[in-house]
């Protein structure tokens, strides 16, 4: 094992995350898109938003609106598969995803490493039907 947190061999676990994200956000309008990435991942306020985009603050906020309703819409079957998981297969994947590595969520949880990357694969393919549904 190479040490990083793996879903399935070979594939980073944060890979797919962002993989799993990129695919929710793809299904939202470019234009609302742009907005979104514009203020939650650049971090440009709905002012400066609208300056660069030729459009008014309120159709910034228009696009916002619309991007949070799409992922929460996208995200609830997320969030019900992630709490059918029992609580040792989400205190795994929480771990995982906040960056630790197999082994040491292994020795967090008292597991073994073979256990915690099953554990991972199987919580990783419940949450990707999810997603896909």
């Amino acid at each position: 094992m190479n040490g990083k947190a793996v879903s399935e061999p070979g594939v980073p676990v944060e890979r797919d995350r962002h993989a799993v994200m990129r695919a929710w956000l793809r299904k939202l309008p470019e234009r609302t898109l742009m907005v979104f990435i514009a203020h939650r991942v650049e971090g440009k306020t709905y002012a400066e938003i609208a300056k660069d985009m030729h459009i008014g603050e309120w159709r910034v906020r228009w696009h916002m609106r619309r991007a949070i309703r799409h992922i929460v819409k996208i995200g609830k079957p997320y969030r019900e598969a992630f709490a059918a998981l029992n609580p040792i297969t989400q205190q795994v994947m929480e771990l995982a995803w906040d960056g630790l590595l197999n082994d040491r969520i292994a020795q967090r949880l008292g597991l073994t490493t073979q256990e915690v990357e099953t554990r991972m694969a199987a919580a990783l393919v419940a949450l990707h039907r999810a997603a896909t549904l």
